[in-house]
Order: structure tokens, then C-alpha cells, then sequence
């Protein structure tokens, strides 16, 4: 790999670098990447995309920089691993940012269109269009965009849906965000801070034997509530959506382990490796093993 302009892979950043990995796919109207590079040094950015895009940032730190966004000054937001990005639509992104010489991002785009498309035009119309973020954290905003990124690798029939739903929570949670309304019932849902902490916990202790009583403590909120809440939030009742988290740590440990099968099923907080082997049939359309060697062959 030689030392080569970013413009080369993405259509937003430029500056010399050295790209040591570049993946994306595409579902319809959603495309994702995620790029490797060492040897960062200044890097200038300029973009007016007529798609949504949200990026994430797994490696390294922006330290300092300067953005202005449609013509006006933006000042500059530190970002950190996990922090997130958002460009609307329409939006023109310009400026200047340099840190880490080593980094790596998971960036989405998502065509408006599709975002009306799933969420209901009628809901989109009722917020405020969404404004840009340069620089936060949100936990089920990250979740979503590692969801994504996990399905670059996948080859299951149900990708495209999976894809869709982590879509579909991306922009539930930035209207909540920006608006402090939520796309759903706002009187049946969380408070935003509520659900980041119930994510938080999910993640942290994902291979425990996580209660509902536990996860509504946490929330603050009874346990029926809860259960009505995070349906609507995350379009899967807790149960489920732990599920296919451990189900997507189980991927990455398939993908980048040694690991035998069984370790990762005991690792991600499956009771037995036939309890994870059908579970990981239900939401992959494979077997764990085969799923291993569609990596390796």
C-alpha cells in the first residue's frame, strides 16, 4: 500500500496518509465504510452531500481544528474514539482538523428519502429538520453504527432488514436528540439520559444474566413501563435486543479469534453452545462454524 491522497477513498477528506484498510457495502440506500490510516497530518475537509452522514470514530483523536458549516463559523469540537458526527442532507461541511496519526472511522450514509421511508413521512414532517453535530457521544447512536459496520462482513439474507432497523434507531435517536421529542409516543418512552444509562449497562455487562428489574432500576421507571418503553425506542423488546447484541460481539469474536466456539458462546453470555449455535442460526441464517469459515476460506 503506498502513501496516497484520502480523496482516493472517500469523497470528503483530503490529505496525505498512508490508507492500511478500506471495506464498505452497500444496502440499497444505506452504504457503509470504515477505513484504516496511519501517517495523519492536517487534514482539510470540504462536503455538500445530498445524503445524511453519520460517522464514528473508532481510532485515534481529532486534537484541534477550525469548521465552518454553510459559509459559517463553526468552531471545533474534540473527538474522541466512540465520538459521533452528524451531516445533514444539504449541509455544506468545511474545514480543517488534526490530531492522532493513526486512525480509523466507520462512516454512513443514508439517502433522506429512506429515512422518510422507514420512520413515516407524516413523523419526519413533524420535526424540525435535523441540524449538524460535529462532535458527541450517545450510546444508542453507537450501537446502531457498530451494528451496521458488523454487517459490511455478513452474508445473511437478513442484512438489508437488520440494516434498515439500525437506521431507523440512528434517526429516532437524533429527532430525540435535536428536538427533544421523540419520533414515537414521547409519553411512553424514556428520557434520553434514562436510555443512554440502560445502554450503557447493557454493554457493560453483556454476558450477565441481566434482569428486567435491573434494566428498570436503572431507567428509573417500573418494569412494565420499561418493557413498553424500550419496545418503542429500539423496535425489540430487552430480551431480543440483548440477544442479538451478544449475537453481534459473537460475529467479531468469530471473525477476528481463535476462539473455540464454544469459549465465545460462554464469552458472549450464551448459557451452552447449543443455545448459541440456535440462536446464531435464528438471526444469521448459518451456523457459528460456518459463519467462521465463510472468513477463512
Amino acid at each position: 500500500m503506498t502513501r496516497q491522497s484520502v480523496a482516493a477513498f472517500t469523497t470528503f477528506k483530503t490529505g496525505s496518509c498512508l490508507t492500511l484498510s478500506r471495506e464498505s457495502k452497500s444496502w440499497g440506500r444505506v452504504r457503509a465504510e470504515q477505513v484504516q490510516r496511519t501517517g495523519l497530518k492536517k487534514e482539510e475537509t470540504s462536503l455538500t452531500s445530498r445524503d445524511h452522514l453519520v460517522l464514528l470514530n473508532l481510532k485515534g483523536s481529532s486534537e484541534r481544528g477550525d469548521y465552518s458549516l454553510d459559509g459559517k463559523p463553526a468552531g471545533f469540537a474534540r473527538r474522541r474514539p466512540g465520538s459521533i458526527l452528524f451531516v445533514p442532507a444539504g449541509c455544506h461541511w468545511k474545514g480543517w482538523e488534526a490530531g492522532a496519526s493513526s486512525a480509523a472511522y466507520l462512516s454512513i450514509t443514508i439517502d433522506p428519502a429512506k429515512v422518510s421511508e422507514l420512520l413515516g413521512r407524516d413523523s419526519v414532517r413533524r420535526h424540525p429538520a435535523l441540524s449538524p453535530d460535529l462532535g458527541f457521544e450517545d450510546p444508542a447512536v453507537m450501537h446502531a453504527v457498530r451494528g451496521i459496520g458488523a454487517e459490511i462482513h455478513d452474508q445473511s439474507p437478513l442484512s438489508t432488514l437488520l440494516v434498515e432497523s439500525y437506521v431507523s434507531a440512528i434517526f429516532i435517536q437524533l429527532f430525540r436528540r435535536q428536538t427533544n421529542c421523540s419520533v414515537v409516543n414521547k409519553a411512553g418512552g424514556l428520557a434520553p439520559k434514562s436510555f443512554n444509562r440502560v445502554m450503557e449497562k447493557i454493554e457493560q455487562d453483556l454476558a450477565a444474566d441481566l434482569s428486567l428489574s435491573q434494566l428498570a432500576d436503572v431507567a428509573g421507571v417500573s418494569i412494565p413501563h420499561f418493557c413498553r418503553a424500550f419496545k418503542q425506542m429500539t423496535g425489540s423488546p430487552p430480551y431480543a435486543f440483548i440477544i442479538g447484541r451478544r449475537i453481534d460481539r459473537a460475529k467479531q469474536r468469530l471473525r477476528s479469534s481463535d476462539m473455540s466456539i464454544t469459549d465465545i458462546a460462554l464469552d458472549c453470555g450464551f448459557s451452552s453452545s447449543s443455545h448459541f449455535a440456535n440462536g446464531f442460526r435464528r438471526e444469521a441464517g448459518m451456523s457459528p462454524a460456518a459463519y467462521r469459515r465463510s472468513f477463512r476460506q
